[in-house]
């Protein structure tokens, strides 16, 4: 009885979590206009099996019957206790046959990403059992186990600007093998397709961190500073910083006044943004504060 107990508690948890977790993740959808495709649109195949794997196959034979929905929400069950367990090999076939079977659910594809670059590759690279070399090989594994989830998703959803706003988020990660010249193409097409402004400024960001594309850089910040709820001290300490790396002239450069209002506060700004640890650049600030020291 003890044993059954267990495994019903697991399950009651696995439950929970998944509607939390469901709950949570469906609130950016609400906030972004998501392409709806009608029913029979792009009908996937049925998902390739292991055939030592009894449940997905139980499942896969299950949703030939027309539930393939239903099929994959009781995978996520055990998806989620794979993750409980840390059992990342599991949880990623788990992951491969529900978004196989359901790719037009959006949540599935994005949990998918988050939990092989996320949390398989945090806790493979911090396991003090595998060697330094099996670490990162695993690491690297899952983070572009996560990346590739993402773009299926998008073959899938081409209309998504969540998906293509997700991959921005996943190429700008410092801690996942930034590639900001990809994040840039996919934030801005996340912006294209409506995203919300927040994204705009991250292709703004990730766009700065780039060298050689500072005057683009800049005529993109421009832009976005022309709205007042753009103008915070990172996107203004931004535009001194191309202004100076451009050599912007003068005539075309926004003032100190318009940028931060007046010195006092642009040195206090510039003083703060000097010591960021996120990669944007900081060229010219140095010389503004020796020059202009109260």
């Amino acid at each position: 009885m003890s044993h059954v107990w267990q495994v019903g508690m697991r399950y009651a948890g696995a439950i929970f979590a998944l509607a939390a977790g469901g709950f949570l993740l469906n609130l950016p959808a609400d906030r972004i206009k998501e392409h709806e495709f009608k029913v029979g649109l792009q009908r996937p195949l049925p998902p390739s099996l292991n055939r030592k794997d009894a449940l997905t196959e139980q499942l896969t034979l299950f949703s030939l019957g027309g539930l393939r929905s239903l099929a994959a929400e009781i995978l996520t069950l055990d998806a989620t206790s794979a993750w409980i367990d840390r059992d990342w090999e599991r949880l990623q076939r788990r992951w491969e046959s529900i978004t196989t079977l359901n790719p037009h659910r959006l949540n599935y594809w994005i949990s998918a990403s988050r939990d092989m670059a996320i949390n398989a590759a945090a806790d493979v690279s911090n396991d003090k059992r595998l060697e330094i070399h099996q670490r990162a090989t695993r690491t690297r594994h899952y983070i572009d186990r996560g990346e590739k989830f993402l773009q299926d998703a998008i073959l899938h959803n081409p209309d998504s600007a969540l998906l293509y706003a997700h991959l921005g988020d996943l190429y700008s990660d410092l801690y996942r093998r930034p590639r900001f010249t990809l994040a840039v193409e996919a934030y801005k097409k996340a912006a294209q397709l409506g995203a919300p402004a927040i994204y705009q400024r991250q292709y703004f960001y990730n766009l700065c961190r780039i060298r050689g594309r500072e005057k683009e850089a800049w005529e993109v910040g421009k832009a976005l500073y022309s709205n007042p709820r753009n103008r915070m001290p990172s996107v203004r300490s931004l535009m001194f910083v191309l202004q100076q790396k451009a050599k912007i002239p003068a005539e075309e450069a926004l003032s100190i006044e318009e940028l931060f209002g007046n010195e006092e506060k642009a040195r206090r700004d510039l003083k703060n943004f000097e010591r960021n640890s996120l990669l944007f650049p900081t060229y010219g600030i140095k010389e503004f504060l020796q020059e202009n020291h109260p």
